[in-house]
């Protein structure tokens, strides 16, 4: 028990208090998802003093750029609370302008140095790209398809995995985010979803 308590509070206090650095950020992404998995949820940063402590400010550790489908909510698989993450959630998880900003502002102004660009299992926004059926996801559609176009996909989950590294290129040519990369305090990672057994697999 006290040894949840330490964790809980070590967290909070680095999560509030310092810059954490890619790879430790890496680190606490996969510890929430073994905590997620295995049924050992902490739900640290989600008490009233965490609401408190960020009303002036944020420094959440980590972006993700994930899919709206409602399976995936970041916060949860990766056991995180109020202030450690910052959201873009878009179907597809693609990355236009729009995304390509949000990102780039949570780097620059809010000191995150790990972006983590979340595909899943199943993923409805690829799946209607490959059987081209995009009548009502063109701007999303549009997007996955230069992820796709030039490859050959032997599985839906090849192509989802596929759509998830294009993205992390298209977030590394960012000139903000590709010099922070160069210096050492920022890193890009794909990663997937397995929605039944709530694993997130990184694929760099």
């Amino acid at each position: 028990m006290y040894k949840y308590i330490f964790f809980l509070l070590a967290i909070s206090f680095q999560s509030l208090f310092s810059e954490v650095n890619p790879k430790e950020a890496y680190r606490l992404l996969l510890e929430g998802n073994r905590r997620f998995i295995t049924d050992k949820l902490l739900h640290p940063d989600r008490t009233k003093e965490s609401r408190l402590s960020v009303v002036e400010g944020q420094q959440p550790f980590a972006v993700i750029l994930g899919c709206s489908d409602s399976r995936v909510s970041p916060e949860i698989i990766f056991d995180q609370g109020i202030g450690d993450l910052f959201i873009v959630r878009v179907a597809g998880n693609v990355a236009g302008p729009i995304e390509i900003n949000s990102t780039e502002y949570s780097v620059i102004h809010l000191k995150s140095s790990l972006v983590v660009v979340l595909g899943h299992e199943n993923c409805g926004a690829v799946k209607a790209v490959l059987s081209d059926n995009t009548a009502d996801i063109e701007a999303v559609a549009s997007l996955i398809r230069q992820g796709l176009d030039s490859k050959k996909h032997e599985t839906t989950e090849a192509a989802i995995k596929n759509n998830v590294l294009n993205v992390v290129a298209t977030l590394r040519k960012s000139p903000p985010l590709k010099a922070r990369i160069e210096d050492g305090t920022l890193d890009i990672k794909g990663a997937y979803y397995h929605l039944g057994t709530g694993q997130v697999e990184f694929l760099n």
